[in-house]
């Protein structure tokens, strides 16, 4: 009874802690909306050149470090070796927090040199504002690793929602009342309130830490539990720091280097296209703005829908890793997970690639110009694919994984941004701005068609043609078509431009979502009942 209440009890958490991880992530996307609004398309371009270094660097800082501590105390709480597992948090933290230094005296020192290699040195005031959460990442990435190696999912979960409503709050307040004196103020403000978030999370799980030892003190008084405690400590062998030290890097090793290929290759792209478009005739502050537009509000949309593919991938990753386990059929669940990715992106990348002016105009037409709202379309129209490269490329990224071949999808991923590193000069020097984005697209397509091509040798998925694809394709066509209709009968109407759109918007999502349910391509309840399947069976053994 005790297995199966922790199991359960388990189980709730990792949901919640799913449900709280991608709710961070969605207000992380759509923050930028707002923000774009504030300081346009040049502030954009400032605010996302720094972000890419930021990135690459907040990767050595310990970002693949969480999962390490998460392995680790996993591993010796389960040994009965509560002190090892305690000690895992020195062990990591002093290695991560002189890099954090290191790397936060080198950006700050180096800030004006590096925002010039990349065509602006303006954006030098920007690296300023966002050095100080380098600081704060690696305490923040070793606590969340140590309570989820504790099976103390919450905690995690709640210090993303509050970095994010932070940043949120604080960044807009700062960047709203800074614009009156200039866009570079504006952009430091809203790269301030990413500071300050990342040091109220660090707060948070360093108070409830606290609070857990005192609990966990408090526990150990009771006479029956310091018995358990003792014959527990009693049995579990010594570990040197060594040993944990090795175990830590080893797997936080392979994790950074997959977390780094697509920061190196922004990276590149920040310094790549500025100085192409620069090169090409264009002046700092529209160069610095079409690169905004590209990784800003487009780069928004389409991350957008890459959490939920991503949420979905992850939810479907132990029930394919439990057959593999189990030499039990791992198709059938992964025709379930490529099901709802499909049904998920088909109607967005639809409606990218076919209604990109109303979906720029709606939300970016307070911030940015005519002419950049409608290069801001042209840009999504291109990248509108890698929202379904990206379905494709999580999908075939949660069998690999599940096969205990992670190491395929990062070395596709690899390929892929090499095409697209090797081809941005040509691309941009030919089609500007919208050659970078062609060559974005260009790079998930191909370490998605790999990553497939990998994960059929392992598995054969058989996907459901008819509920995957043609059922989606045929009502997103239907509902396109009564958004194109509601959309032309209004246009000369007496409804605001916006209720236009929202009224076309509604008819399009009612007729996609009653077509697949009305015809069966998706049973909730069934679904929701076969992917949760090895939980009861996983009772049923206990």
């Amino acid at each position: 009874m005790k297995k199966e209440y922790t199991a359960k009890s388990f189980g709730r958490s990792a949901v919640a802690l799913a449900v709280m991880g991608m709710i961070a992530k969605l207000i992380g996307a759509l923050y930028r909306v707002p923000l774009t609004n504030i300081v346009g398309a040049e502030g954009m371009g400032l605010y996302q050149m720094v972000f890419p270094l930021y990135t690459v660097l907040l990767a050595f800082c310990g970002s693949g470090m969480s999962g390490a501590v998460s392995r680790v105390v996993a591993k010796y709480t389960a040994l009965g070796n509560d002190g090892a597992a305690k000690r895992t948090i020195k062990i990591a933290i002093v290695p991560l927090l002189v890099t954090s230094v290191v790397c936060t005296a080198g950006m700050a020192v180096l800030r004006n040199v590096i925002s010039g290699v990349q065509g602006n040195t303006e954006a030098g005031l920007a690296y300023l504002a966002l050095c100080p959460s380098l600081l704060f990442a690696s305490g923040i990435n070793v606590l969340r690793g140590y309570f989820q190696g504790k099976c103390q999912t919450l905690p995690s979960g709640i210090s993303q929602l509050i970095e994010q409503i932070i940043k949120l709050v604080l960044g807009l307040y700062l960047s709203k009342t800074l614009m009156p004196y200039g866009v570079k103020y504006a952009v430091a403000g809203a790269l301030i309130g990413v500071s300050a978030s990342e040091l109220t999370a660090l707060l948070y799980l360093v108070i409830r830490y606290g609070v857990s030892g005192k609990r966990r003190v408090r526990l150990s008084m009771v006479p029956a539990l310091a018995a358990e405690i003792s014959e527990e400590l009693s049995v579990a062998p010594p570990v040197a720091d060594k040993t944990i030290l090795k175990e830590l890097f080893s797997f936080a090793l392979s994790v950074t280097l997959g977390a780094l290929v697509l920061p190196i290759t922004q990276m590149i792209d920040s310094v790549l296209v500025i100085n192409l478009l620069m090169h090409g005739g264009a002046g700092r502050e529209s160069a610095t703005a079409m690169f905004g537009l590209f990784v800003g509000p487009v780069g928004t949309l389409i991350n957008m829908p890459t959490v939920v593919v991503l949420s979905v991938a992850i939810a479907f990753l132990p029930t394919i890793t439990r057959a593999v386990e189990k030499n039990e059929d791992a198709a059938a669940p992964t025709r379930s997970a490529a099901k709802w990715i499909m049904l998920f992106v088909i109607p967005i990348t639809a409606v990218f690639l076919v209604f990109p002016q109303h979906v720029c105009n709606v939300l970016y037409r307070k911030g940015l110009t005519a002419d950049q709202l409608a290069l801001a379309a042209q840009l999504l129209r291109v990248q509108a694919m890698s929202v379904f490269y990206v379905g494709i490329l999580q999908l075939s990224t949660a069998v690999l994984q599940g096969y205990n071949k992670a190491h395929k999808p990062v070395i596709n991923l690899l390929i892929g941004a090499c095409v697209k590193v090797g081809l941005t000069p040509f691309t941009v020097r030919a089609f500007g701005i919208t050659g970078a984005a062609f060559a974005t697209t260009l790079c998930y397509a191909v370490a998605a068609t790999l990553s497939m091509r990998c994960a059929a040798k392992k598995l054969r998925i058989g996907a459901d043609i008819k509920n995957a694809f043609i059922k989606p394709l045929v009502f997103t066509a239907l509902g396109s078509l009564a958004f194109w209709g509601i959309t032309v009968a209004l246009k000369n109407s007496i409804v605001p431009y916006l209720w236009q759109i929202i009224i076309a918007a509604a008819a399009f999502v009612i007729i996609y979502a009653l077509g697949i349910l009305l015809t069966g391509a998706i049973n909730i309840k069934s679904e929701i009942t076969h992917l949760f399947k090895f939980r009861r069976r996983k009772q049923q053994d206990l």
